[in-house]
């Protein structure tokens, strides 16, 4: 903290909540499966091989080393068949030896391919956002996309903590941790949030950078933490 003083400038306390992997995880929900164990991936055309990747479960991710967005072309198998795609394997880099072959076939095999369902991201988002407003007023509550969005709980922290003994920094941590709760509790969709004593940006640099990765899938990023954490961030 040699370089700035930050104690001037304005301070909130912000919950940046994202819904992980949303629309897979949505799928896997209303098919009464685990949304972290299971391999699922949303893909629109997926009778061709130029089927778009819209979103995928982290389970997917994991095993085809693919993010949310790609081609059917992309994947290490045909999406038709299941069988190893040799061909897509080599024009990736990928490893060919029968081990991992098999690997991916097995995978494959399990694997489930689904079309968009619009209208039930919607109304799982609907319900989510309601569950926001338990938390605090629609002056406070900014959606950011479908799947993300951001609660200014300056006004309502102490109201649902009024432990003097904590400090504010405990009681958003233990607040977003109550929002992750509900939010799967009612819907079973699994938050990761992004949190800040500060603003919503170092509560969204929290998010993308840290909240992902942590066992509580929560990280704090307040001034304090900004040449330690946001200068360090890869250009």
């Amino acid at each position: 903290m040699g370089y700035f003083d930050y104690s001037r400038e304005p301070k909130s306390d912000i919950a940046f909540v994202d819904m992980k992997s949303f629309y897979a995880s949505v799928e896997c929900v209303k098919r009464g499966l685990h949304p972290l164990k299971t391999s699922l991936c949303v893909m629109s055309r997926a009778e061709n091989s130029t089927g778009l990747i819209l979103a995928s479960s982290p389970m997917f991710k994991k095993i085809f080393g693919k993010s949310n967005v790609g081609r059917a072309y992309d994947l290490p198998f045909d999406i038709k068949t299941r069988k190893f795609s040799y061909y897509n394997a080599r024009k990736q880099g990928l490893p060919t030896d029968s081990d991992y072959v098999r690997y991916i076939e097995d995978w494959a095999q399990v694997t489930l391919i689904v079309p968009p369902r619009m209208d039930e991201y919607i109304a799982v988002n609907m319900e989510i956002q309601r569950i926001f407003q338990n938390y605090g007023s629609p002056d406070d509550i900014y959606p950011y996309s479908i799947d993300e969005g951001f609660i200014d709980l300056t006004s309502s922290l102490n109201y649902f903590i009024p432990n003097k003994s904590l400090s504010r920094k405990d009681k958003l941590d233990m607040l977003s941790a109550r929002i992750q709760r509900d939010i799967w509790r009612q819907t079973g969709i699994y938050s990761t949030v992004g949190m800040s004593n500060a603003n919503p940006l170092l509560a969204k640099l929290a998010l993308d950078n840290e909240a992902k990765h942590t066992p509580t899938m929560r990280a704090n990023w307040s001034y304090q933490d900004v040449e330690e954490k946001v200068w360090a961030i890869p250009k």
